[in-house]
């Protein structure tokens, strides 16, 4: 890089202050330049006028002495010379040529010219001046006067003044400094604040700063020409930014409507493709052991049909909840269409393993639906192709996996089937198994009922007992309720053995009460039943007609449907106990139900669950909450009963707290009809009687409706 350019892409102020100082140096070197001159001349003047006069006067006095030639006379003549420090030499010549008397300067070391007798008037040089004047006399010459004249002493007063006019230039230039620089930044600051302002702008891409420069009218107004184009500038970037997101926000919702389902926010058939496209090719480079699940939703048609199409969709976007909590997050979840659903699983595992989570998800898929209009109930069938074991291609893994499902939806519904060459469906699970002998078990005896008692915590006598459905499998022994209860209400067979249960429940009830009159039994009402209007008639119809008084039945609701608040759900409620039914809340505090609607359901217990009763001796906040529970059935008049009480301290726990009745091992375990007959005979008094007429009884006006 030249020196120009590194002096033009100085900054300016240090271009201004530069140029400032250099005119300024360079008027100052020719002021001192011209006082030197002006110095030179006056001294040689000075000198030239001395000697001139110092000549002149020496001449009037040679005229004697170089008339008569005596020496003596010339010599004292040139004597005063001695006073003059400048005069270095001093000749009289006659006009012979001839040298009457000769004075030199006795500390002259040398002189500078050498005197002659020549017809001149003066000569200068460096180191004297040389001055000839004639003596006259009456006008004739009569000798010739040569005097030299050092030059030191105008040297020495030039050297002052030369000395005096650097040190002024010196200090002139060093006050234009600051002044010079005050200057360039007065001119250059305007300058540099949009400099600043466009460096600003093209490294943050920010244009609402603006110049507020002053100075000179030129500068203003290229101040705010700037700022107008710097409005300018940020208006396009605004409106460009605007447009972008827009765009942004277009292309989005391009991409939503290409690949989401716009009703549950799964991914669409269109992703299905390209994702299944991707895992078959991830198999093809040695990744086993993926598959693929369609599903498709049982009885769906029906809640469309019954409660509309926003519950339809409400409920889909639950199903899609579910497989997604239910699956990994790497696991591709998709709604084809309607109501079937598609699950890539890449890295499953074995087949076992596929199954597994097969039946986690047709069971996930079984459980009751809150909806709007009410409790909705489906379930699902499940086809399942392995691949690359059983497809390499995605048209064949689609079709085997379809061609599943349907053996799924012909073989009962709520199961699944894992494709197999022979075209046999995959060995059942054991849920498979349930699901498909459950039909048969209440027409095959394979049901009953067993009868937990409730007991009064003081005094310990019975006032009630809860019927407990059990199923004892010819093959596959016992079954769990928490395993076919599930079953029951997915496939619908719930609402017919239900009604069993309360038809066997009050029928030993009738039998039970010759024994102790006061005596009340509890049954479970599942989800699906009280959502079915038809199933509510069979249960009212089955208390009329088993004659037993308003209040002996109660019907235990688990607190999950009290989160649906809505005008179908109460009015339901409010019919059963107008038909003579008790409502309890099984499971109380570990669920659902907030304490703001708690008091507009007309319930008449509120059973304390188990979770609560178990750690009571064991601090932590179980007992406080139990205490709750107490004051808000205190406070809302309705009896609260303790489930899973097994030791006497959490009686006495519960006693204290104010809890009157409860149930557990610590009393009996659920019991066969015979045993539970003895069991009341035998634990039946008059506290039993007193906590059983304490009972809340339906309101008159609600039995009147």
């Amino acid at each position: 890089m030249s020196a120009d350019e590194v002096r033009q892409r100085a900054p300016i102020d240090q271009q201004i202050t530069r140029l400032g100082l250099g005119l300024t140096g360079l008027l100052l070197g020719l002021f001192a330049l011209l006082m030197v001159l002006h110095e030179v001349n006056n001294r040689r003047t000075d000198v030239e006028a001395g000697l001139t006069s110092l000549a002149g006067m020496i001449a009037s006095g040679s005229e004697a002495p170089l008339m008569f030639g005596n020496e003596r006379d010339a010599a004292d003549i040139l004597a005063p010379l001695r006073a003059s420090p400048d005069i270095m030499q001093a000749t009289l010549f006659l006009p012979d040529g001839s040298a009457l008397a000769h004075y030199t300067q006795e500390s002259a070391d040398t002189t500078c010219h050498e005197l002659k007798p020549v017809e001149r008037s003066m000569v200068v040089s460096w180191c004297g001046v040389a001055i000839y004047h004639p003596v006259m006399r009456h006008g004739e010459r009569v000798g010739l006067l040569a005097m030299e004249a050092s030059l030191r002493g105008a040297y020495r007063a030039m050297l002052g003044t030369l000395a005096f006019c650097g040190l002024a230039a010196a200090l002139a230039f060093a006050l234009s400094v600051p002044l010079w620089r005050r200057v360039a930044s007065r001119l250059a600051g305007p300058l540099d604040e949009l400099v600043d302002i466009t460096r600003h702008v093209r490294e943050t891409e920010d244009f609402s700063r603006r110049s507020v420069a002053g100075g000179s009218a030129e500068v203003q107004a290229l101040s705010a020409a700037f700022n107008g184009m710097l409005e300018q500038l940020q208006q396009r970037d605004e409106r460009l930014t605007d447009e972008l997101a827009q765009r942004r926000q277009a292309e989005l919702r391009l991409n939503d409507l290409a690949y989401l389902d716009n009703v549950t926010g799964l991914n669409n058939r269109h992703h299905f493709m390209e994702r299944i496209d991707l895992a078959l090719a991830r198999t093809q480079r040695g990744l086993a052991g993926s598959a693929l699940l369609y599903i498709d939703l049982d009885g769906f048609k029906q809640i469309n049909d019954t409660m509309g199409h926003d519950s339809g969709d409400e409920l889909l976007r639950q199903v899609g909840n579910r497989l997604t909590g239910a699956l990994r997050g790497t696991d591709v979840i998709c709604r084809l269409g309607g109501d079937e659903f598609a699950v890539i699983l890449e890295h499953a595992g074995s087949q076992d393993q596929v199954q597994v989570i097969t039946t986690k998800l047709v069971d996930e898929l079984a459980r009751p639906y809150l909806l709007e209009g009410g409790v909705g109930q489906v379930s699902a069938s499940v086809g399942v192709c392995l691949f690359p074991a059983q497809a390499q291609d995605r048209e064949t893994l689609l079709k085997r996996a379809d061609a599943a499902m349907y053996r799924a939806k012909q073989q009962g519904k709520n199961c699944f089937r894992v494709w197999s060459p022979d075209g046999a469906a995959a060995p059942p699970s054991r849920q498979q198994l349930l699901g498909e002998a459950l039909g048969q078990a209440l027409a095959a005896g394979q049901l009953r009922v067993v009868y937990q008692p409730q007991v009064t915590l003081v005094g310990g006598g019975c006032m009630g007992m809860e019927a407990l459905l059990r199923w004892t499998h010819p093959t596959l022994g016992v079954v769990s309720p928490v395993e076919f209860i599930p079953l029951a209400e997915a496939q619908g067979e719930i609402i017919a053995i239900g009604e069993w249960v309360l038809r066997q429940a009050c029928a030993q009830l009738s039998s039970w009460r010759t024994v102790q009159p006061g005596l009340r039994v509890s049954v479970n009402l599942s989800a699906v039943q009280l959502a079915d209007d038809a199933a509510l008639d069979g249960l009212c119809a089955v208390l009329a007609a088993s004659g037993l008084p308003c209040g002996a039945v109660e019907l235990e609701l688990t607190e999950s449907l009290l989160v649906d608040r809505s005008e179908a759900m109460l009015s339901r409620m409010r019919r059963l106990r107008a038909a003579g039914f008790g409502l309890a809340i099984d499971d109380f505090g570990v669920g659902y139900s907030s304490l703001a609607y708690l008091d507009s359901f007309p319930i008449t217990t509120l059973k304390i669950d188990r979770a609560f009763v178990q750690p009571l001796l064991q601090g932590g906040h179980s007992t406080a909450i139990a205490r709750a529970i107490v004051a808000i059935g205190v406070a809302l008049k309705v009896d609260v009963v303790a489930e899973g009480i097994e030791t006497p301290l959490q009686a006495d726990v519960l006693r204290e707290l104010g809890c009157l009745l409860g149930q557990g091992y610590l009393f009996a375990k659920p019991l066969e009809e015979a045993a539970a007959l003895a069991w009341v005979q035998a634990h039946g008094d008059e506290g039993a009687a007193a906590a059983a007429a304490a009972w809340p009884q339906p309101a008159p006006e609600v039995q009147a409706g």
